[in-house]
């Protein structure tokens, strides 16, 4: 040891093996994914559901029937509602897992875009396989009259995530 020199012990702080191998604050690809594709095939799903379960759609009701029409929007807006509750209570059960900001962005997201697929694939079946109103009958083709009702899925999804999360913070701070 002459020279001045110190031996190299190969000791450094934290050792390799503690050191994190990745960000532990993203999500994987796959993780987002699998999110915005889940939220849209459910979209497709809830639009199969309005078609059959709306009055003047294919199970039962007369679209030549003002009275109904109502019906119609509402139905899609409790199917939103629903789904919307779904879709946020399976992201704020994971707000503590990494990767929780992209996976409430891809959710939210997923849910626009899955609000906007229902409509079209209840609209597009009630075109392709009937019923789509009544000729002579303004009003009666099968359509959202509302579209307000479209906010719900995404504006409940986000309403729960940011609710769960205020609630965490608050037992975090006490």
């Amino acid at each position: 040891m002459s020279g001045g020199t110190t031996p190299d012990t190969g000791s450094s702080y934290p050792p390799p093996v503690y050191a994190a191998t990745e960000d532990q604050r993203s999500a994987p690809p796959a993780g987002v994914l699998w999110w915005v594709g889940g939220t849209i095939l459910l979209g497709v799903l809830v639009g199969v559901l309005w078609w059959l379960l709306a009055p003047t759609g294919r199970i039962f009701g007369d679209p030549a029937v003002p009275e109904e029409w109502v019906l119609r929007d509402l139905t899609l807006a409790g199917l939103e509602l629903v789904a919307g509750v779904l879709v946020g209570t399976g992201v704020a059960l994971r707000l503590a897992l990494p990767g929780a900001t992209a996976r409430i962005v891809a959710a939210i997201g997923g849910s626009v875009l899955a609000s906007l697929l229902a409509l079209g694939v209840g609209q597009g079946l009630a075109y392709l396989l009937g019923p789509d109103g009544v000729e002579g009958v303004p009003g009666s083709r099968f359509l959202l009259a509302s579209y307000g009702v479209l906010a719900l899925w995404p504006a409940t999804t986000a309403i729960i995530v940011f609710v769960t999360a205020l609630i965490a913070l608050a037992r975090r701070r006490s």
